[in-house]
């Protein structure tokens, strides 16, 4: 299992628009990966409605890999890369 969270901020004229896309992107993974893709969970940071925290599950490195390639991760990335000010990833392993 790949456990692995981001924080995604974008610029503050884009909010609005770019929490409608992440959420249309994180349907869309789901749906269009099932068995591969298992959770997709977006917060917004309550001082900050710019920062994003993404919570995303996948079976395996495959999987992850898989979803780097799908057509609708590369759309999402394109259409939201002028919005993205910063990118932070963090990979994560059980503990206990």
């Amino acid at each position: 299992m790949i456990f692995h969270t981001a924080h995604l901020t974008c610029r503050d004229d884009d909010v609005d628009r770019f929490e409608a896309r992440l959420l249309r992107h994180a349907k869309t993974s789901l749906e269009r990966e099932p068995g591969g893709c298992l959770r997709f969970d977006i917060h917004r940071e309550t001082t900050n409605p710019a920062l994003f925290l993404l919570i995303e599950e996948y079976l395996d490195e495959k999987a992850l890999e898989a979803h780097r390639a799908c057509a609708h991760y590369k759309a999402f990335r394109e259409e939201t890369k002028d919005w993205v000010v910063e990118r932070k990833w963090w990979f994560w392993s059980a503990v206990g």
